[in-house]
């Protein structure tokens, strides 16, 4: 992609009273707030980047890249993982949304990276979030023009929709770039509730090809609305189910409504466990998975695990192995429902509550269980 500003002789630059720059060629405009001078650097644990925009005028626009100034830290070789570009309305409320890996950027050496992002439908005022997750060995460090004033940029947290902070000096060193005519795709700005459902719709394929014939339901207490979250150092989060009619099933995944936090570990290098406990608690099965299976912000995450056998009543038992600076939040519910939930702490092989688990009893946690009518094997996509 061509360079916009200032390097681009044929471009025309529109300075509108707002302080964006409008840099016009080949039907493509480019909103911007720097003047391509870095004054500053920032990456963020637990919060993303975000700017606000506004449309040159109230008709329809399509959103077909995003530039971002910035430079990679950590090993010299890119995780093989990903970051997201959010697209969304002002009020937060409608979003669109796109992994692409870290590797585009290049470790120590800033420099604008152009991110194609496929028609995202936009008009008036909108926003364009930028989350890399960082730790201690893993990050993008993101330009700051501290010139840039009023300032357009806030960080947005994680696991609060909507929730921003106005903190930044000047403005991040992100670029939209619009244009009047859609490619041959678009993607139009949804709803987070039907965000939400377009996922689970995608996990439900992903289930039935791997499941093929056989029959699976997912167990669970909650209605999917989550009242707060907790880290509670030292505890296993521990919540009771039933196999339907009390038949044999097989437990095959588990799912927690979580998020990780602290930015002083390696997510592939710290783990959590997940228990399965029969009807006396007696740990049947462990699955340990790594943080980086969870995000900073608040989400169903899904954990397979070893496919273990279970008749009527069981448990299952979540273990962070949480920490003051390094841990994962666990969304709850509160319920006048004793008995279903509880907070517990590991013995000689068997999980049970603990002495202080009393000042948490109203808690419900976000945990399912999946099971199904035979032993579910994942096979590697290797």
């Amino acid at each position: 992609m061509f360079r916009i500003y200032p390097k681009v002789i044929l471009s025309v630059l529109l300075v509108m009273s707002f302080s964006v720059g409008y840099a016009c060629a080949q039907e493509k405009i480019c909103l911007q707030y720097d003047d391509d001078s870095q004054d500053s650097k920032k990456s963020m644990t637990g919060a993303a980047h975000g700017i606000s925009f506004s449309c040159p005028d109230d008709e329809q626009w399509y959103l077909t890249s995003v530039a971002v100034y910035g430079s990679r830290y950590g090993s010299r070789k890119a995780p093989r993982e990903d970051f997201s570009i959010v697209v969304a309305s002002e009020d937060m409320k409608s979003v669109a949304s796109f992994d692409r890996p870290y590797s585009l950027f290049e470790r120590s050496n800033p420099d604008w990276i152009d991110i194609d992002v496929p028609g995202v439908e936009v008009s008036k005022n909108f926003k364009v979030v930028v989350s890399f997750e960082p730790t201690r060995t893993r990050g993008v460090y993101v330009g700051i023009d501290q010139d840039s004033s009023p300032s357009h940029s806030m960080t947005v947290v994680a696991n609060e929709t909507g929730k921003s902070k106005s903190d930044v000096k000047g403005d991040w060193m992100i670029r939209a770039y619009l244009t009047k005519k859609p490619g041959k795709k678009t993607t139009p700005l949804q709803s987070l509730d039907d965000a939400a459902a377009e996922l689970a719709e995608k996990e439900a394929k992903a289930d039935a090809k791997l499941l093929g014939e056989t029959k699976s339901m997912t167990l669970k207490h909650d209605d999917d609305e989550m009242e707060s979250y907790m880290n509670i150092q030292g505890a296993c989060y521990t919540v009771e189910h039933r196999t339907p009619k009390d038949v044999e099933a097989y437990v095959w995944q588990v799912q927690l409504f979580a998020s990780q936090f602290g930015g002083n570990h390696e997510s592939e290098a710290v783990n959590g466990d997940i228990y399965i406990l029969d009807k006396d608690r007696k740990i049947i099965s462990r699955t340990s998975f790594p943080y980086s299976l969870l995000s900073q912000k608040h989400k169903w995450v899904s954990i397979p695990t070893l496919p273990t056998l279970v008749k009527g009543k069981f448990y299952v038992s979540f273990d962070a192995h949480g920490q003051k600076n390094k841990g994962v939040y666990l969304g709850y519910v509160t319920t006048d429902e004793s008995g279903l939930a509880s907070t517990d702490e590991l013995g000689r092989g068997k999980i049970k509550p603990a002495k202080w688990s009393a000042k948490f009893k109203d808690k419900q946690w976000m945990i399912r269980a999946k099971v199904a009518d035979r032993p579910v094997v994942y096979r590697s996509k290797d």
